[in-house]
């Protein structure tokens, strides 16, 4: 089996600006747990926290970024990690590279100090900068990254979450290489949040400590550079390990805290056990999740006793020295359990002093010198029982490999659908066409009698999003005839906006007090993935993206892999976003959407600055298989972040085709993502003149509106017309009436950038 080879490290925490600086604080015990300096909050003498000492322009100055920008802190300490680990791999960034990167604060650093005047149509600066996304192209356009790159947000896991999926990207031959990791700061919106569940400890945390009374939040960024391990082996490159196992699973107990049993836990570390062909005897050491808290702690050591019984390896957390750096957490123990690899220690758990009576563990409470480890496990886990392990193993077990790296075939099928839209969708059939409300200024979705589909007793606190979400992917299980799938895997570009405007306006009203913790709880983007888990009882693997416009392809493409890696048999995919009446005025502000009411009569010739904004969610049960209720086949997908001089749009779909063995002559259908925006619905014109004229095309964003995750919509439509060879009535006769619905193109952009395609075809 190919195996993935770590070759580069860059790492900024508040033990360290580089690796040096945080190999020197490991040996020597120094901590960087301490007062609040840097972030401006009425809590500044409440907590102590694992602060990077460091001003804005003082980053903006390491980073050597353009300083006419605004910059949020979560991108500029992403960019110095990033760029660091470029320099240390000596790679050409320009050949075959993907970015996967990993967030949970994202802009909110920046955002959340001018909330209430960004409503009001100031700060407009700050508003794009607030999406998950926009740390991950910072570091792109820094390191000149212009290959597959995307963003993934599954709470504390979610870093790790992105060396698993840079890793299977390497060894499946999709990228030659991936600068994989993860990036977060420090920001009111989660030292509250985390304050309001009542887990923040005012004194330095106690991980694994009888007396342990909560965690120490921290801020930092780390970043990896993956290769394919015989690549790396012969073009002689300094190997810092070997990405030999890795794994997620859920624990599908509560949205955050953890079962009794630590099922989620105990999956993650033997399924990335199993993946390395490895045995608990192997393991030499473990940096273990060991957050302080009381239900992290006692659940991570008792899934760690099941799984290595009597036999526990020495473990240790080191949060002790960082704090808990959220969605960066996973990938700044991994550079720790690396530096542990590489250097023969292992760093003790600092702060211990009494075993946790119920599990009667210790950890590592000494520095440990001269120890030979071959292999180390890192554990992170995050809100929504996202669990997930990897294993490093030494270079000097793999001196030489011999494998062979074959592209991978993509195509799966459609065996169920379930969609909620501003028409009449959820029934599952064609579009019925449902004009606005004349008094609108977007498109919402048609809600369905939601106790029709959710007890009654869940939905009082349950966000229209989550519900969305839940509704549909049962439709499209139900549709499937599919009871558990194997994986649920989502895409989302904002998330639960409700749920963050609400606990965001509440904390300035109160200024950070009297907060109550349900917003905060479901603010995370991976909540819809986790509360799907949760209803469902499944433990399977759970990933959530969240990159902009192609968000639900991220989420596609990763359910593609998974099924022809014969990981799964059935896969859930889907892509959902709400709109609020706050967040349509802010993107209002910047021109991104249109100012007045929708006129129902006029909705489809619009033709003024801005987009239609609107909702929506759908879902997928995806599988190898042909079933008697297949829809269509999803052929491929792929997507770009910009379309310029060296990547013309053109080009790209081209080559996308090519590789597919498809020529432009060959698609049947187009389905556009017009949505307008006079600006750049020209897009589409001249891609069509260019490339399409003999096909027919729709536009299908006036039916659902913009919002990130529309392509969902539109696959949801494509695969109803493929099944039943029919255009909506709604929709404009085709020009050319000679042709079947065999194959189906969708392209979407949003203002010329996040360019995306999708590939669907008959299965008849």
């Amino acid at each position: 089996m190919n195996r993935v080879a770590v070759t580069g490290i860059g790492i900024i925490s508040p033990i360290g600006k580089n690796l040096g600086e945080t190999y020197d604080s490991l040996i020597s015990e120094s901590t960087g747990i301490s007062n609040i300096e840097i972030l401006n909050t009425r809590h500044k003498n409440s907590f102590v926290v694992g602060e990077i000492k460091l001003t804005h322009n003082e980053l903006i100055e390491i980073a050597k970024v353009d300083t006419y920008k605004t910059w949020t802190r979560t991108a500029l300490l992403g960019i110095i990690a990033a760029k660091q680990a470029i320099k240390d791999a000596n790679i050409d960034t320009k050949i075959e590279t993907a970015l996967i990167s990993a967030t949970t604060v994202g802009g909110m650093d920046r955002s959340e100090l001018h909330y209430k005047e960004m409503v009001e149509g100031n700060h407009k600066e700050y508003i794009d900068l607030h999406h998950a996304g926009n740390s991950t192209e910072m570091i792109a356009e820094n390191c000149n990254i212009s290959g597959l790159t995307t963003t993934i947000s599954t709470a504390c896991s979610s870093s790790l979450n992105s060396i698993l999926v840079g890793s299977r990207l390497i060894k499946n031959g999709l990228v030659k290489q991936a600068v994989v990791g993860g990036t977060d700061s420090l920001s009111k919106f989660t030292l509250n949040g985390f304050n309001t569940l009542m887990i923040l400890d005012k004194e330095h945390c106690r991980p694994f400590d009888d007396s342990r009374a909560g965690l120490n939040l921290g801020e930092g960024s780390a970043f990896l550079v993956l290769e394919d391990l015989e690549s790396a082996i012969t073009s002689k490159k300094k190997i810092y390990a070997v990405v030999s196992g890795y794994a997620n699973a859920n624990d599908a107990h509560h949205q955050t805290a953890s079962s009794n049993e630590g099922t989620g836990p105990f999956l993650s570390m033997q399924q990335a056990l199993d993946e390395a062909s490895l045995t608990p005897a192997d393991i030499d050491y473990i940096n273990v999740h060991g957050t302080g808290t009381y239900n992290n702690d006692l659940t991570e050591g008792i899934a760690i006793k099941r799984l290595f019984g009597n036999k526990l390896p020495r473990f240790s957390s080191t949060k002790g020295y960082t704090g808990h750096t959220l969605g960066a957490a996973g990938v700044i123990e991994s550079v720790i359990s690396i530096l542990a690899l590489n250097n023969n220690f292992i760093p003790p758990n600092i702060n211990f002093s009494a075993a946790i009576k119920e599990i009667d563990i210790e950890p590592e409470t000494k520095l440990t010198n001269d120890i030979c480890l071959s292999n180390v496990l890192t554990n992170s886990f995050g809100f929504g029982g996202n669990d997930s392990s990897i294993v490093y193993s030494s270079a000097k077990n793999y001196s030489s490999v011999n494998t062979q790296i074959s592209k991978l075939k993509k195509e799966v099928y459609i065996n169920g659908m379930g969609c909620l839209s501003p028409q009449n969708t959820i029934g599952g059939k064609l579009i019925n066409y449902t004009p606005p409300d004349n008094d609108s200024n977007y498109l919402q979705i048609l809600k369905p009698n939601y106790r029709d589909y959710i007890n009654p007793k869940l939905l009082r606190r349950m966000s229209k999003v989550v519900r969305m979400g839940i509704i549909s992917s049962g439709i499209a299980l139900k549709d499937a005839n599919v009871i558990k799938p194997d994986a649920i895997i989502t895409g989302t570009g904002m998330g639960c906006m409700e749920d963050t405007e609400k606990f965001l306006n509440a904390m300035i009203a109160n200024d950070e007090e009297l907060l109550t913790p349900t917003a905060f709880i479901q603010s995370t983007h991976n909540t819809i993935g986790g509360a799907i888990a949760l209803g469902l009882n499944n433990h399977s693997y759970n990933l959530t993206y969240v990159h902009r416009t192609f968000s639900f392809e991220s989420a596609l493409l990763d359910s593609m892999i998974m099924i022809n890696e014969k990981k799964a048999e059935n896969v859930l995919v889907g892509g959902f976003d709400e709109i609020t009446k706050e967040s349509w005025s802010i993107k209002t502000n910047i021109g991104h959407y249109k100012s007045t009411q929708i006129d129902a009569g006029s909705l489809q010739s619009r033709n003024e600055p801005g987009a239609i904004a609107g909702e929506g969610s759908a879902f997928f049960s995806l599988s190898r298989k042909k079933t008697d209720t297949t829809y269509a086949s999803i052929i491929d997908t792929d997507f770009i972040l910009n379309s310029n001089k060296d990547k013309k749009i053109g080009a790209f779909i081209l080559g996308f085709l090519k590789r597919n063995n498809y020529s432009p002559v060959d698609i049947d259908l187009l389905l556009l993502g017009r949505n307008g925006d006079s600006k750049y619905d020209y897009i589409y014109d001249e891609l069509y003149d260019e490339l399409f004229a003999e096909s027919n095309s729709i536009d299908y964003k006036y039916l659902c509106g913009e919002f990130d995750t529309s392509s969902a919509i539109a696959t949801w439509l494509g695969a109803q017309i493929i099944k039943n060879n029919k255009i909506p009535d709604i929709f404009p006769k085709p020009t050319n009436t000679s042709k079947n619905f065999n194959t189906i193109l969708i392209y979407n952009q949003f203002r010329n950038s996040n360019h995306s395609l999708i590939l669907l075809g008959s299965c008849k």
